[in-house]
């Protein structure tokens, strides 16, 4: 009986698959010799791994524990770098910054079969979102406050950028989800639209530079919860009519909006998922909708994803298990991960904020790999336009 109980509880290390290959391919629009060496590959899941590519862009991945892995790779280029790879030298410009690579998210892996992974490029954008703050915090007296969310949007490009006639929107937080992305491949449902003000270059954001949005409130909410943040030089602040809230900062006005609420309403254990936007059509003529199966209560505006130049997907965070991403609004093209709070309903002071590419030229560069679950990360600090934490760099 000791033998067998022994035998029972001993440790088996769990089986590995056999070697197998990837091969990452460039983008069609590249010379057919342009290869992806020397790039760093992630597989993250049942265990992490991280490998690079050889002179072929192929990885010899000579075993993994099997289970299901998000694949993630990405590499940064000059214009002029990526110009040289291609059959139309001239549709990049020398200045621009091009990111290369992909993020395949939960990939079955459970024995040994070579993968042929296509690669996409996208120039850098300048304006994205840097920072959500939307947890709240507790106030003085150890009571839930959540007046002091606020959204950052970052310049990242070496130009002048102009916020002007640009969109801010808010998707639907139904739960459970009533639009996800992955029954919902064109559009994004929105809860709540805000239109920027300006007619072309009123409101210029300097390169490396930001401007906050307050959500609810722009004023020192430091003197009500000390853990919370100085809105009081926002630069935006959301709400209905002009000379309400804070009068002397400017109305960044909720256009669309499916409630009754008068400012942006970030929900403080999430979800939320946040874009950025810009079109020259009339956004109040595209269609609302009910929830499907649903002839009252919310409508949700209809957003073509094709308008969308920036999307970060905040989900919820269960209180036992991981993120279900099936829940999620924006589609892999516009955030192909997520990012969330450690707190299932909020209130601790946390905001999901944009790693640190690097610094140079005295400004900081921020990571744009369209994945939020390896571009943010989880900061206890949340205050506006603070880029120097030793967490994000």
């Amino acid at each position: 009986m000791i033998a067998l109980a022994a035998i029972a509880c001993k440790r088996v290390a769990p089986e590995e698959t056999a070697p197998f290959l990837l091969e990452f391919r460039m983008p069609a629009e590249c010379l057919p010799e342009a290869c992806y060496s020397g790039a760093k590959v992630q597989l993250n899941g049942a265990m992490d791994y991280e490998f690079e590519t050889d002179a072929r862009g192929t990885v010899s991945v000579p075993s993994v524990v099997p289970g299901i892995y998000d694949i993630i790779t990405h590499m940064e280029m000059s214009g002029r770098e990526y110009k040289a790879l291609l059959k139309n030298p001239a549709s990049v410009e020398d200045k621009a910054r091009v990111i290369v690579g992909v993020s395949l998210m939960n990939q079955r892996i459970f024995s040994a079969a070579d993968m042929q992974i296509d690669l996409t490029a996208a120039v850098v954008k300048g304006l994205m979102i840097s920072k959500i703050y939307y947890s709240g915090t507790r106030d003085n007296m150890d009571r839930t406050y959540t007046t002091d969310g606020y959204i950052e949007i970052f310049n990242n490009s070496d130009d002048v950028q102009y916020i002007d006639g640009k969109y801010l929107g808010l998707a639907e937080s139904v739960s459970p989800a009533a639009y996800p992305a992955n029954e919902n491949p064109d559009y994004i449902y929105m809860r709540q639209i805000c239109r920027f003000p300006g007619s072309g270059e009123d409101y210029p954001v300097q390169p490396g530079a930001s401007l906050v949005v307050a959500a609810r409130s722009a004023r020192n909410h430091i003197s009500s919860a000390a853990t919370s943040v100085d809105l009081s030089a926002a630069d935006f602040e959301v709400k209905m009519t002009e000379g309400s809230g804070n009068p002397d900062v400017p109305m960044l006005q909720l256009i669309s909006n499916s409630t009754t609420i008068a400012y942006l309403n970030l929900l403080s254990g999430g979800p939320n998922a946040v874009v950025l936007f810009e079109t020259d059509e009339d956004v109040l003529s595209w269609p609302e909708v009910y929830q499907i199966g649903k002839t009252s209560g919310e409508m949700f505006r209809k957003v073509p994803k094709t308008v969308i130049s920036d999307g970060v997907e905040c989900l919820k965070k269960p209180a036992q298990t991981d993120p279900d991403v099936n829940t999620k609004r924006l589609q892999q093209d516009i955030d192909a991960g997520y990012i969330t709070i450690t707190s299932v309903n909020g209130y601790n002071h946390e905001s999901v904020e944009r790693r640190v590419s690097r610094f140079e030229n005295g400004r900081y560069y921020l990571t744009d790999t369209n994945n939020s679950s390896a571009d943010f990360l989880v900061c206890t600090d949340p205050t506006p336009q603070k880029y120097d934490k030793e967490e994000l760099k």
